[in-house]
This record gives C-alpha cells, sequence and structure tokens, in this order.
C-alpha cells in the first residue's frame, strides 16, 4: 500500500518543482535601456544627402544600437548602481512603467519611420532613383537584426576570451592565435578579394575614342607600366608623338580612382578649344575613388606629379612665343591628386585648373581656378570638418559626429543617381576652362 500512494504523494513537490522551472512573466528592459535604444532606432532614420538602400539602412541601425548597448554597459559598470529595498507594490509600478516607456518609445519610432519613409520617397522620386516600398523597413530591420545579434555574439565572444590567461589556460589562447594566422594568411592568398570593385573601362572609354572635334587624346592603361608614375611618362609619351605639342593647349586631365575620364568633361573642353588641344591622361588604378580615396591615395598623387611634371618639362622645351597653355583638369580622386600635383608649380606655367566633385570640397589656390560640386554629393563633404560643423549649403538634417558617418555610407550610392546628383557630373555642368 505505501509503495503505491508513494509516487501520489510526491506529486505536489513534482509540480512545484516543474513550475519554479518555467520561465517567469516577460520583464520589460529598464527605461534608461529602452530610451537609449529608442533613440539610436529615430536617429538611424535621419535623412541623409542620398537614399540609402536596405543594406546600408540596416547596417547604420544596427551599428547604432550596439554603440548605444556597449555606452549603457560602460555606464553602468562604472557608476555605482543605488540599490533599496523593493517591496511588491514598488515593484509592480516598475514594471507598469517599464511597459508604458516601452509602448510610447514604441509607437514614437515607428512614427519616425513612417516619416522617413515619406521623405525618403519623395527624395528617391527627385533623384530618378526607385522608391523603396514597405518591403524596405522589413529588409533593412533584418539586416540590423542580423549586426545587433552578430555583435552580440562577439561581445560575449570577447568576454569569455578576455578571461583566459596564457599561465592558465595556454591551449585555448594558441588556438585563437593560430586560428587567426590562418584567416591572415588565407585572406592574403591568391583570391582577389576586391575583384567585384574592380571596373573595366572598355573599349568606348572617352580616351580610347577618336576626338570628333579633331584633338589628340593620349592615354596609358595600368596594365601595361609597372608604376604610376611609367604609366605617366608613357601617356607623356604618346601625346608627344602625336603631335601634341604643336597644338595650341595641353589639358592634363586627371581620372577618377578606376581611370575613368569624365566624357562631357572632354568633349566640352575640346568644343571649347576648338580641337586645337592636346588632352592627355594616365589610368593608375581599377578601385572606385572612394575605396582609393580612403585606403591609398599615393597611385593617384605620383601618376598626378608625374604627369604635370612630364608635361610641364616638355612644354618648357619650346620656344616662349611656342609654347602651348596648359590646364589642368581633375575629377574625384584625381581633382585631389591634382591639387597635390601642382602645389608648387608656377602658376604662370599652368593656364587654368578646374576641379569636379573634389574630396572634401577643396581647393588648390590656383588664381584661375574652377571647383564644380553637386549639393548632395557626399565625396565633397568627406571631411573631418564635417564631424563637428555643419558645411554651409549642406541640404538635410545636420548632427554632429552621425552626419559625417551617414556621408561614409552614403559613398556606396553615390553614382547611382543622374548626372547632376551625387557624385554624378554630366552635361547640365558648365565645364568653361579659365582663360590665362
Amino acid at each position: 500500500m505505501l509503495t503505491r500512494t508513494a509516487p501520489i504523494a510526491a506529486f505536489p513537490t513534482r509540480v512545484g518543482s516543474l513550475a519554479r522551472s518555467l520561465p517567469g512573466p516577460l520583464v520589460p528592459p529598464r527605461v534608461s535601456s529602452t530610451l537609449a535604444v529608442g533613440a539610436a532606432l529615430a536617429l538611424s532614420t535621419l535623412p541623409s544627402l542620398l537614399p540609402r538602400a536596405p543594406l546600408i539602412q540596416g547596417l547604420l541601425t544596427g551599428a547604432l544600437v550596439l554603440l548605444t548597448l556597449a555606452v549603457l554597459w560602460s555606464v553602468r559598470q562604472a557608476v555605482p548602481r543605488w540599490r533599496r529595498a523593493s517591496t511588491p507594490v514598488h515593484q509592480r509600478r516598475s514594471t507598469l512603467a517599464r511597459w508604458l516607456v516601452l509602448v510610447g518609445t514604441g509607437a514614437a519610432v515607428v512614427g519616425t519611420a513612417w516619416l522617413a519613409q515619406l521623405g525618403l520617397g519623395q527624395r528617391a522620386a527627385d533623384l530618378a532613383m526607385v522608391v523603396p516600398g514597405p518591403a524596405y523597413w522589413l529588409t533593412a530591420g533584418a539586416w540590423a537584426l542580423a549586426v545587433i545579434g552578430l555583435g552580440l555574439v562577439l561581445a560575449a565572444g570577447a568576454r569569455r576570451l578576455a578571461r583566459i590567461t596564457w599561465r592558465r589556460t595556454p591551449k585555448p589562447l594558441a588556438a585563437v592565435l593560430l586560428a587567426g594566422v590562418t584567416v591572415t594568411s588565407a585572406a592574403a592568398g591568391p583570391i582577389d578579394l576586391l575583384e567585384p570593385l574592380r571596373k573595366d573601362l572598355g573599349p568606348t572609354h572617352v580616351m580610347l575614342v577618336d576626338s570628333p572635334a579633331g584633338a589628340s587624346r593620349s592615354f596609358s592603361r595600368v596594365d601595361e607600366t609597372q608604376t604610376p608614375q611609367d604609366g605617366a611618362e608613357l601617356a607623356v609619351e604618346r601625346m608627344v608623338a602625336d603631335g601634341g605639342l604643336d597644338k595650341g593647349a595641353i589639358l592634363i586631365a586627371l581620372p577618377t580612382g578606376s581611370g575613368w575620364v569624365n566624357r562631357e568633361a572632354v568633349t566640352a573642353f575640346e568644343t571649347q578649344l576648338d580641337g586645337d588641344v592636346a588632352v592627355v591622361s594616365a589610368q593608375y588604378g581599377d578601385l572606385p575613388s572612394w575605396w582609393s580615396f580612403l585606403i591609398d591615395q599615393e597611385p593617384a598623387v605620383q601618376s598626378a606629379e608625374a604627369l604635370v611634371d612630364g608635361v610641364l618639362a616638355r612644354v618648357a622645351e619650346l620656344p616662349a612665343d611656342q609654347r602651348p597653355d596648359v590646364f589642368v583638369h581633375g575629377e574625384s580622386l584625381g581633382a585631389a591628386a591634382g591639387q597635390a600635383a601642382i602645389k608648387g608649380v608656377d602658376e604662370q606655367a599652368v593656364c587654368g585648373v578646374i576641379w569636379s566633385g573634389a574630396p572634401g570640397g577643396e581647393v588648390s589656390g590656383h588664381p584661375r581656378e574652377r571647383s564644380l560640386h553637386n549639393i548632395d554629393d557626399p565625396v565633397t563633404y568627406l571631411s573631418l570638418d564635417t564631424v563637428i560643423a555643419q558645411p554651409q549649403d549642406w541640404p538635410t538634417t545636420w548632427l554632429p559626429g552621425l552626419s559625417y558617418g551617414t556621408t561614409v555610407l552614403d559613398l556606396g550610392a553615390s553614382l547611382l543617381p543622374d548626372a547632376g546628383h551625387g557624385h554624378m557630373y554630366g552635361p547640365e555642368q558648365d565645364w568653361t576652362l579659365p582663360t590665362c
């Protein structure tokens, strides 16, 4: 009899144990966490110079939320938390307050996103870009969650790794170091990770076809020589061989990072000079200007200096009354390289210069200089001054620090709009060269 009733007598204890093992009631996050994350989500919808793609929006949102969480964690670690005895009444009031703040913050974020959607659609329509639909925020949200999840996993892993010491557990640490070396070695292998960014100029590139105005065009590709200087010297030699020194003017066209030269600009220059001009240019790379500007500007500067010095040296060998006027034009990274190249050069040796889309909106200070830039071109705002000071012609809402970050993100979409917007410069620009 006792053996049959023992399980029944123990049943209430087992039920109580099972109940205690189940998760408790859902507890909302702290008020400070809710407000901080809500502010990060709202700030991530701040309009930038160009409409952001869902991926870029998701990366921005995720990064801001992770940054906010990191700041909150740091503050809570540094500032002692005052604890006070809480009664059930206090706990209920605290939970109610948390829910109210969570619901209110969520509603505010949704409203902000709705307003951002309206502005985004209008801006995309003005730029002749694809107007984002309802799936835009779903995709962006998915990317944001992926970024946040990855960030939290990496943070947890970093905290665990920080507890490892060489004295106590050398094997795990050695394994981590070996894995890092292996990954680094694989990344440096024969696989070209930048292949998707590389651009092929193609046979219709403006410097590879004959000029309809009768101008001379001389060009060298990046794969024809070993160094940027050699490529520039080859282009100058070709210009001389093509009779460029016999023209009334020489235009040094400094290309973008990929070697691209603006057809509209060259055509306008040749038309202004009635075809009596030799255009010379050299390709120093095949990556986008924004990549080269952020990673390595040296090839662009070396090529520009060699082109300018090479042309001016050949012109200086001619009698004074037979020397052609020398002009310099640079676009994007070519503008930055050109400004470095003419620094220290005799101002009288260069008739005039014209820049378009210069990074940071920089100018050289040449007395006969023109600078063209679109008001929504992120490249022209790529200056550290944008971090702490609002540019004079900034076309949208500006916030210190954040607006510079969105400017960097806008680089990926800078070539998507039609000419006249973003980093696209076309026939709508006044390409008139300055006169001597």
